[in-house]
């Protein structure tokens, strides 16, 4: 018998807020907790804070829709999420990646290719000769019949 999981922004958790997300981030640590700071482990190492040369992989989320929802999932996604990135948006990101060196965009979500311009995307994103990454699930192909051609379309896409 499988146990219906909601999201936590379902189940009105704390957690799902951004805001206190950060506050739990920044919370000071003690010496008892004997837990190093990101910054104290960059001192540590010599390192005087982080920059990036140039930007070779663009990561994009293209929403919160998802056939499933795992407890691990650090963006909080689900089927009872409803967020998904809007065309006007994919097309800013067509843009970005045809006026910069970008060479990779990694789709992610949620679930990516559950965003009804998942595909109009993908064949943009391919017309820019850049490598594209779906991080899909794999259950959605063989539980949701709209999805069953999922691997054909993306192997059409290499």
């Amino acid at each position: 018998m499988s146990v219906l999981i909601k999201s936590l922004r379902s189940r009105s958790h704390k957690l799902a807020d951004s805001r206190y997300q950060i506050e739990v981030l920044n919370i000071t640590r003690t010496k008892e907790d004997n837990l190093p700071t990101f910054q104290e482990k960059l001192n540590e190492s010599g390192i005087n804070g982080l920059k990036s040369s140039k930007i070779g992989i663009l990561q994009v989320n293209l929403g919160k829709m998802c056939n499933q929802t795992c407890k691990h999932c650090h963006v909080d996604a689900g089927p009872d999420r409803k967020e998904i990135m809007d065309k006007d948006t994919m097309q800013s990101c067509l843009e970005a990646v045809k006026n910069s060196e970008i060479r990779t965009v990694d789709l992610t979500g949620g679930a990516p290719e559950m965003n009804p311009h998942f595909r109009w995307f993908v064949e943009e994103l391919k017309k820019l000769h850049v490598s594209v990454l779906v991080r899909c699930n794999l259950t959605i192909i063989v539980s949701n019949p709209k999805y069953m051609d999922l691997l054909n379309f993306i192997n059409r896409m290499k």
